[in-house]
């Protein structure tokens, strides 16, 4: 094995930009879960560890298939020390112009139906997308964390989004505690100083995510929130009179006390600060509506950073605040409600990973499995987000989606695998046999993808 990695430049790449994952690990760890990493980067249509085996594994390793099973279910692998690593390569691809940006944690849950109820964690779940047709759904749920890290793309700035956590929701698991969990185990891995941002929906700024973000000063929140969350005005000035003054100001009513008077595309918007049961100090708050007549239209976000302070740590001779209000034709007032178009990017990666990754196309029962199962992918599918950021020769693939780097850079592999075997095969004696089947295996692959 150690040859297929001196004389394949694709996997010795690879090889370098994965060594990170594998400090801790045993070397026969290490070699299953880098070939595992292998595996699901070189097949384009993946339906069982099973299948990773017969198509890829056992011929670059005489490991068993019970190895791989094995390792997934009682392997001795730390996902918490996987996801620190993904966070440190992603901050290490930040250049030093932008380290005054603020970083985003997204946080979503995604529900993935399977046929079979031999699998730990199996249950009949409320889908209010109705994916089926049905407001239930019988499968398991995932709670999934991505982080946005600002890069350059040829000189602008942008955000880059990867994936660096998945916990699978047991029966007796809250989703807030999960997330709660995930989130606070990732701040260490971030600088104590730096400013990190939580998106959400709805579901998730209360409970135990609430906790959270008012525990830790170097994390804010932007999310939307429930229309009848309870809205207070601004504490009133001190009169001088005897007795504790009011914490909270009168109560809102988001259709009365906001006036909806700027447009944004089809929405109009109003904004102010005010108090809330849910932080002790002022948020900002934005309301969107498409029509003012109809309240159903109605929506509520809340920003636990002001505007004018999201961008105070950051400058640049050109100011990406200015531009992104520009590109958006808003004011500063309205930049919390900007940012949190930032949150589709993790609905983004759920589509992505279950159309073109196999997400949900895994055969193993135990929870332990599947979750390092779904984290490994995670971890493939972050390094194609984030390799031509690491090494140069990758970085004309910048701009190519995820789907598109993993077809080439899983081509490539198959390439060097091929000739390693072949080569193998030729190195003990010249069997025209060992080279027939080698090539018909090549032609068999060649006519599976396509």
């Amino acid at each position: 094995m150690n040859s297929l990695y001196q004389k394949s430049h694709t996997i010795n790449s690879l090889k370098s930009y994965f060594s990170p994952y594998f400090i801790g690990m045993t070397r026969p760890t290490e070699q299953k879960v880098f070939l595992l990493f292998l595996a699901i980067l070189s097949m384009q249509g993946i339906q069982s560890i099973r299948f990773l085996y017969h198509w890829f594994l056992q011929k670059v390793s005489s490991t068993k298939l019970n190895a791989y099973y094995y390792l997934l279910s009682y392997g001795e692998i730390s996902l918490d020390a996987l996801c620190r690593t993904t966070i440190q390569i992603a901050l290490s691809c930040v250049p030093a112009e932008l380290t005054g940006y603020p970083y985003f944690l997204l946080i979503d849950d995604t529900l993935q139906p399977k046929f079979g109820t031999h699998f730990e964690e199996y249950q009949v779940m409320f889908d209010h997308a109705a994916h089926n047709g049905n407001n239930y759904l019988k499968g398991h749920c995932f709670v999934g964390l991505v982080l946005c890290v600002p890069v350059l793309n040829e000189g602008e700035l942008t955000y880059l989004s990867v994936p660096i956590r998945y916990r699978l929701r047991s029966k007796k698991e809250n989703k807030l505690d999960i997330a709660a969990e995930m989130i606070v185990q990732s701040l260490p891995s971030f600088p104590s100083e730096k400013q990190v941002i939580l998106l959400c929906d709805s579901w998730y700024p209360k409970g135990a995510v609430r906790k959270a973000v008012s525990a830790h000063s170097q994390l804010e929140l932007i999310a939307n929130v429930r229309v009848d969350t309870s809205l207070y005005d601004l504490p009133p000035e001190p009169t001088g009179k005897r007795g504790r003054p009011p914490k909270k100001g009168q109560p809102l009513a988001i259709q009365e006390d906001f006036q909806l008077i700027r447009q944004l595309g089809d929405y109009y918007i109003g904004m102010r600060k005010v108090m809330t049961n849910l932080f002790p100090d002022p948020v900002y708050a934005m309301v969107s509506a498409g029509n003012t007549d109809n309240p159903s239209t109605y929506r509520l976000f809340i920003s636990t950073l002001m505007p004018e302070d999201i961008f105070s740590n950051a400058a640049l001779e050109e100011s990406w605040e200015e531009e992104i209000i520009e590109k958006a034709d808003v004011d500063q007032a309205l930049l919390p409600f900007t940012l949190y178009g930032f949150r589709w990017q993790i609905e983004t990666i759920f589509y992505e990973q279950k159309t073109f990754w196999s997400f949900g196309e895994y055969r193993i029962r135990s929870k332990v499995g599947i979750e390092r199962y779904i984290n490994f992918m995670a971890i493939v599918y972050s390094c194609m987000q984030l390799l031509p950021y690491q090494q140069d020769q990758y970085v004309h693939l910048k701009q190519k989606s995820t789907q598109v780097k993993k077809q080439l850079l899983g081509s490539a592999i198959q390439e060097e695998v091929f000739f390693y075997t072949f080569v193998s095969s030729l190195e003990s004696k010249i069997n025209s046999w060992a080279i027939l089947r080698a090539f018909d295996q090549w032609c068999n692959k060649k006519r599976y993808l396509q």
